[in-house]
């Protein structure tokens, strides 16, 4: 993941020279197939994806095996690199609910803790993907994918021994057989119909229907304005090179490792939904700096900051999902939270592609922050997410 930040943006921006329009369309062809995270979603609480992990995992090996030979022969062109970005984002809609679904089914009964632990591993090795994609990108543009193809078949011999050690195959088979117990035995609940049952189970809920408002404007308005601005903003407002977007991304990394470990450390947090909310006002504050330009070091202040924030909402948001669902709609509750997080971003990335061309980069990222301000207002007197305390955020078995 950490090599992919880099080298889809840094191939857009800079290999292929695209403008702001198309960085934008480009970045929400990567986050456009979680459409299908509804999908992945079933196919988890059927206990499908459990069995099936390992193949998903050669699968990405075989998409960047792929780029390497469009790299490698000069073929590479937007069509292409549209294409290697959506097929990413397919294979992606389905190892992200599986992920965390095999992540819920384990944990024990401090979820917060847990879920800091999973996320604190994951941001290292994007920080360690990041700094190596920068050093090749320089090197040698054809060794991007070859070190995808080898991180990935590294994960693959991991997950490998992983499910030797859990017997993640007998887990699978048990969560099909309470699939198959709790389907009506006349008439088998169809694809629509676990489908609607899963939206309206997140519907019902409060708590859960706040927590996805929250979703929705981080995709739109943060995470999918980012991945297109901060690029364009080292190009164009900074004129930096693939080595200053690396350290920006390697310090928004930094940032939401720290917060993680505080989580990892005190084993969890008092008042998340608070916090939850809160990290509205404190992006919005963030994508404020940056559009007043800051100085270099100010920049890496600023990000450094949002990285912490974003640790901090991720964190917690994940584990209040996680306590607020039974283990029946786990994984269409974990792919509805993810699709109205990334569903939304690809939007907020096309939003700011073309709105950067007719304004500049740094006018986006201020609309950006007083839509922060506006949801923080409209959430700030709601209650459902500030009542949630700590003990809330226990695993629900």
């Amino acid at each position: 993941m950490g090599l992919q930040v880099i080298s889809i943006p840094w191939l857009a921006v800079d290999y292929l020279a695209l403008s702001p329009r198309f960085v934008g369309l480009i970045q929400a062809a990567v986050l456009l197939p979680n459409i299908l995270l509804i999908v992945g979603g079933m196919a988890a609480d059927r206990g499908l994806l459990v069995n099936r992990f390992l193949m998903l995992l050669i699968i990405y090996a075989v998409i960047h095996s792929v780029l390497l030979i469009l790299l490698s022969q000069y073929w590479l062109s937007i069509i292409w690199l549209l294409t290697y970005a959506l097929l990413l984002g397919c294979v992606g809609a389905f190892v992200q609910p599986g992920k965390d679904y095999i992540l819920g089914s384990l944990a024990g009964s401090n979820l917060q803790s847990t879920i800091a632990k999973n996320q604190c591993c994951q941001y290292l090795g994007q920080a360690v993907g990041i700094g190596i994609a920068s050093k090749l990108y320089v090197w040698n543009v054809n060794l991007l994918p070859l070190s995808q193809i080898g991180f990935t078949l590294l994960a693959v011999f991991l997950f490998y021994f992983f499910n030797k050690i859990h017997a993640l195959s007998t887990l699978g088979a048990s969560i099909n057989a309470v699939h198959n117990k709790n389907t009506d035995a006349k008439s088998s609940l169809n694809f629509v119909s676990l489908m609607v049952s899963g939206v309206q189970f997140c519907w019902d809920s409060i708590v859960l229907r706040s927590l996805l408002f929250v979703v929705i404007v981080n995709g739109f308005f943060h995470i999918g304005v980012f991945i297109v601005a901060l690029p364009v903003l080292v190009k164009t407002v900074y004129f930096g090179d693939i080595g200053l977007y690396a350290l920006l991304q390697c310090l928004f990394i930094l940032g939401t490792v720290s917060t993680t470990v505080i989580v990892m450390v005190k084993g969890q947090l008092d008042a998340p939904g608070r916090r939850v909310i809160f990290s509205l006002l404190y992006a919005g504050l963030i994508l404020l700096g940056l559009s007043a330009g800051p100085t270099t070091y100010g920049l890496f202040f600023l990000v450094f900051l949002w990285g912490v924030v974003v640790g901090i909402s991720a964190t917690l948001g994940r584990a209040i999902l996680q306590s607020q669902v039974s283990s029946q709609y786990r994984g269409r509750a974990i792919s509805i939270y993810q699709f109205a997080l990334f569903g939304f971003a690809p939007l907020g990335s096309l939003f700011a592609g073309i709105a950067i061309e007719y304004w500049n980069v740094l006018f986006v990222l201020k609309i950006s922050a007083i839509m922060s301000f506006i949801a923080f207002a409209a959430l700030f007197f709601t209650r459902p997410l500030w009542d949630i305390e700590a003990e809330d955020t226990q695993s629900t078995r």
